[in-house]
């Protein structure tokens, strides 16, 4: 990763992750909707056979990236 004084780096591969996730997130009106959306998603695959796994007791999926024994 280079950084000049005037430029910073941006990563393509992260730039095209962050252009599909505002693309994917434009097809819905509301955040309740896109949850919707993902729950019947979510329905579909397990009827499939799709295997989901919950996070453990105590998790914050919301803080990734920091210890859970803080």
């Amino acid at each position: 990763m280079k950084e000049t004084a005037n430029e910073t780096y941006t990563d393509p591969i992260l730039e095209e992750c962050y252009r599909m996730k505002e693309a994917y997130a434009a097809q819905f009106k509301s955040m309740q909707e896109l949850y919707e959306h993902l729950k019947t998603q979510e329905k579909k695959r397990k009827q499939q056979g799709w295997k989901y796994v919950s996070p453990r007791p105590g998790t914050n999926i919301l803080n990734r990236g920091q210890s859970d024994d803080l």
